[in-house]
């Protein structure tokens, strides 16, 4: 397992939890506080850290599909879409017309 850094000492606390009998716990407060932060991830699991004292740090991490991986790979073409998304957000659109004519044709 690859060792990960927290990147911040800042805890908020968010409520308690207890193990039920199959030893689980449940993190129904802190994953609705993460969404009211970052808003509802798909594909949602943690990364489970231990310290000397017993602390346990569960970072939160999603996973993307590896056909979608080269975007986050290329800084440019990463900072375009959030800037076309960013840009949607606030309206910002231009209707270019229909794109009809295009469909049959040949792609290289």
């Amino acid at each position: 397992m690859p060792k990960k850094i927290p990147q911040s000492a800042e805890f908020e606390p968010v409520g308690e939890a207890s193990l039920d009998s199959r030893n689980r716990v449940a993190l129904t407060k802190a994953v609705e506080a993460l969404r009211q932060r970052f808003g509802r991830v798909e594909r949602l699991h943690f990364a489970v850290m231990c310290n000397k004292d017993g602390q346990i740090l569960l970072v939160p991490e999603t996973t993307i599909p590896l056909r979608e991986a080269w975007l986050y790979k290329n800084r440019a073409a990463l900072k375009s879409v959030l800037t076309g998304i960013e840009q949607a957000e606030r309206g910002k659109l231009l209707d270019r017309g229909s794109f009809a004519r295009h469909a049959d044709d040949d792609i290289e």
